[in-house]
């Protein structure tokens, strides 16, 4: 499977519909864009959020999906991503601050490729555990 075989799934511009958390007293993102674009052999990773406390970030970076780090920009949560396709389909991304492992996503798009789903599992203040289900919506 070559590259862009393997990311076609994920591709596409997707808005946030719904996001529920397990920490509704710890900032969540309430906006969420998300990009994801094939180009010069590589995957260009865009995301622009505003968060429940009214912070607004603008995250991108560029990828492969091999599962090595590569530095994030922009990002209230980290400084580098990797992602990777799973034998079921679905995409991982997990992120790091520093050496340390921050978060895993999981990514999963709907079988008429119209919705992704992430389950994002996110260490917060203190080193606790955050957990948001989001949903979003291809957008054309």
């Amino acid at each position: 499977m070559t590259p862009l075989e393997a990311a076609a799934p994920l591709l596409g511009t997707w808005r946030l519909a719904k996001c529920e958390t397990s920490r509704p007293d710890l900032p969540q993102p309430t906006s969420l864009l998300t990009k994801f674009a094939f180009e010069g052999g590589a995957i260009h990773y865009s995301n622009d959020s505003v968060w429940s406390d009214g912070r607004v970030s603008k995250v991108s970076a560029v990828l492969q999906m091999d599962g090595n780090w590569y530095p994030v920009e922009g990002s209230l949560l980290s400084d580098s991503l990797s992602l990777r396709r799973l034998e079921d389909g679905s995409f991982e991304a997990k992120t790091k601050k520093g050496p340390a492992h921050v978060g895993a996503t999981r990514y999963t798009v709907s079988a008429d490729g119209q919705t992704l789903l992430g389950h994002w599992d996110v260490t917060g203040p203190g080193g606790g555990k955050i957990i948001w289900d989001a949903t979003s919506e291809r957008l054309p």
